[in-house]
């Protein structure tokens, strides 16, 4: 006898399922494979990382037309790419002073490290050298590599004065940190405070939702977020068997995408190809180009492929 009660269950679970994941079109997906990418994390750092000609190379071969705001600021890239590199500062000096004085240092805004920081990064702005400053870790305590992970507060005084000096130059940074009340209170205070500054959370804050993201979205135009290490690339390369959050082998999921069409002009995309992954980075690409922007509308996969990021950054077309 046929037992009903199973094989409507089955339909039900395979109705959510569904549900779960957005659909594509075939103008979206072929539109994916050839737009041009803006990576706004894309790692280059000086100590094992890709020399310049590298980057440039993995760039051109996959349409990555812009990358950068994260990780050390490098001269011989800034000469490789030109207009096409988003340059930061900041990431190396956090992570020295994590190092050398451990998580009270951070948040100390007289330490040496900070100081010299700041006052190049003054100058460095000024002339037109840097953009922004990032990726700055305040709390990667639940998503970060073991050997860094730390929480400050994101409002302390060493990341409130680059607010500030970014501030004076319409600059921007790029934080990574976690959603739970304590930075929801404080990225909007240094977000209000700090008007011209641009926040760029990286991975779209880890341990948030949709709706978390919305609620800071709706306040403040000057949040941002970038959807790198989202999807399953960056597990299998660890090996770790988690589920993607944002995206997978089945597609964009719907909740995501109702954020990103409800807040068209403050989702971007990146790579994050650190920690010795670069031999991954075109896999990386590839999965943004297959699991992410074929289920957004052409007019929106422009605007979070790379027009968002042009605007943000002040990039050349």
């Amino acid at each position: 006898m046929i037992n009903l009660g199973f094989w409507l269950a089955l339909s039900i679970i395979s109705l959510i399922s569904t549900s779960l994941y957005a659909q594509h079109s075939s103008e979206s997906v072929e539109l994916a494979k050839t737009i041009p990418i803006a990576d706004v994390h894309m790692h280059t750092y000086f100590r094992g990382g890709p020399t310049s000609s590298a980057i440039l190379e993995q760039m051109d071969k996959n349409n990555v037309r812009w990358g950068g705001a994260v990780g050390d600021y490098r001269d011989d890239v800034a000469d490789k790419l030109k207009v096409r590199y988003i340059p930061a500062v900041g990431q190396m000096e956090f992570m020295e002073v994590f190092f050398s004085r451990g998580v009270s240092g951070l948040v100390d805004d007289e330490n040496l490290t900070f100081k010299r920081l700041f006052k190049n990064a003054e100058e460095q702005f000024s002339n037109g050298a840097i953009k922004g400053f990032g990726e700055l870790h305040t709390n990667n305590s639940l998503s970060g590599p073991i050997n860094i992970r730390r929480t400050i507060r994101t409002d302390s005084p060493a990341v409130r004065k680059m607010y500030s000096i970014a501030n004076k130059y319409n600059g921007f940074v790029q934080l990574h940190s976690q959603h739970d009340e304590n930075f929801t209170i404080d990225i909007l205070k240094l977000s209000a405070e700090f008007p011209n500054t641009i926040t760029v959370l990286s991975h779209c804050l880890p341990l948030s939702q949709p709706k978390d993201l919305a609620n800071l979205f709706s306040k403040r135009k000057n949040i941002v977020c970038e959807l790198s290490a989202q999807g399953s690339t960056h597990n299998k390369i660890q090996g770790i068997n988690r589920t993607a959050r944002v995206f997978d082998d089945n597609g964009l999921k719907q909740a995501w995408k109702n954020l990103i069409e409800t807040y068209p002009d403050q989702i971007m995309i990146g790579t994050d190809a650190c920690c010795g992954w670069f031999n991954s980075y075109g896999d990386m690409v590839a999965e943004i180009r297959n699991n992410l922007l074929p289920y957004l509308s052409p007019e929106l996969m422009e605007k979070v492929a790379y027009r968002n990021a042009v605007r943000i950054f002040k990039l050349n077309e």
